[in-house]
């Protein structure tokens, strides 16, 4: 699995790789055997993303709950995270995750789209008022 220098993924956002977290000890063997199988289509799916994959077992009922969320969200319990729970078979997971990531990445455009929308306004205004300056001298 890809492991990550946390410091490095924070102040270089564009070099960040998105990696699959399994929670240590926490796959009993038919998960871990499913996810061996689908863990090189799911690293394919996740490579170039700016978040990451956890998988969990729920051992009271024997699910599998995928989260997608950033490393920073994911430590601080907060922030924008996309979770599904399943039961583990070898076809759920590429379905699971492909539905999540597309959640994810929906709620992030709803979520970034206002203050991008005030930064265009704002811009905007600065070059209307740099053109006004420049028309009166």
């Amino acid at each position: 699995m890809q492991v990550q220098n946390t410091i490095y993924s924070r102040t270089n956002p564009e070099n960040f790789k998105g990696r699959i977290d399994i929670i240590p000890g926490n796959l009993s063997y038919e998960p871990a055997k499913y996810v061996r199988n689908a863990y090189n289509t799911l690293t394919e799916l996740i490579k170039d993303k700016p978040y990451n994959m956890y998988i969990r077992q729920l051992h009271k009922n024997n699910d599998i709950k995928l989260t997608i969320q950033t490393e920073d969200s994911f430590i601080k319990n907060k922030g924008l995270k996309v979770e599904g729970g399943f039961k583990a078979n070898k076809d759920s997971y590429v379905e699971v995750a492909e539905s999540l990531i597309k959640g994810y990445e929906e709620k992030s455009k709803k979520q970034s789209s206002p203050l991008r929308k005030k930064i265009k306004a704002g811009l905007d205004l600065i070059c209307n008022k740099l053109l006004e300056a420049l028309e009166i001298k």
